[in-house]
C-alpha cells in the first residue's frame, strides 16, 4: 500500500529513490509535517510511485516548494547466508561482517535494519568476502 507524502519539486518524480532520516528542525512547527514526515520511518528506503497533481506547498528546505507524492518501500538486495536463499521464503535479517568497504551495501544497506522481517523475492548473485560465499537475494520488508 502506497504511502502519502511530501518532497521537494526537483525530486518528485516516478521512481526516484530516497533514504528518509528524520525531521529537519523547521519541519517541526511546519502544517504539513504530519503529512510530510508523520508517515515515513526514519533510515528506511522510499520509492516514488506516482506524482499527485495537486498543488504545490510553500517549504523553507525544499527551495521554495514540496509535491505531494505516493511512495512504497522497494525491494532492497543484501548478502545472507546461502543456506536462507529460498526465493519466497520469510527470514529475519542478520547483517554478515565483511571488511571490504566496496561490498559494505550489500552487506549493510540501507533502508534494513537488523532483525527486520523480509521475504526473498528472488536470489541473484553470488559474492565473495573475507574468505566467504554469501548470496545475493532481492528482499521486501514485511511489516509487523
Amino acid at each position: 500500500m502506497a504511502i502519502i507524502t511530501l518532497v521537494g519539486e526537483k525530486l518528485a518524480r516516478p521512481g526516484f529513490e530516497f533514504i528518509y532520516y528524520g525531521p529537519a528542525e523547521p519541519c517541526k512547527t511546519c502544517k504539513l509535517a504530519g503529512v510530510c514526515v508523520g508517515n515515513l520511518e526514519p533510515g528506511r528506503r522510499y520509492k516514488i510511485l506516482r506524482v499527485r497533481s495537486m498543488p504545490s506547498h510553500s517549504c523553507p528546505l525544499h527551495e521554495g516548494k514540496v509535491r505531494v507524492v505516493e511512495v512504497v518501500e522497494p525491494s532492497i538486495e543484501i548478502a545472507i547466508e546461502p543456506r536462507l536463499a529460498i526465493a519466497g521464503s520469510v527470514i529475519k535479517v542478520h547483517f554478515a561482517d565483511c571488511s571490504d568497504k566496496e561490498k559494505e551495501s550489500l552487506f549493510r544497506p540501507e533502508g534494513l535494519f537488523e532483525g527486520d522481517h523480509v521475504k526473498i523475492i528472488e536470489v541473484l548473485d553470488d559474492v565473495e568476502c573475507d574468505g566467504k560465499t554469501y548470496k545475493v537475494v532481492k528482499v521486501m520488508r514485511k511489516k509487523d
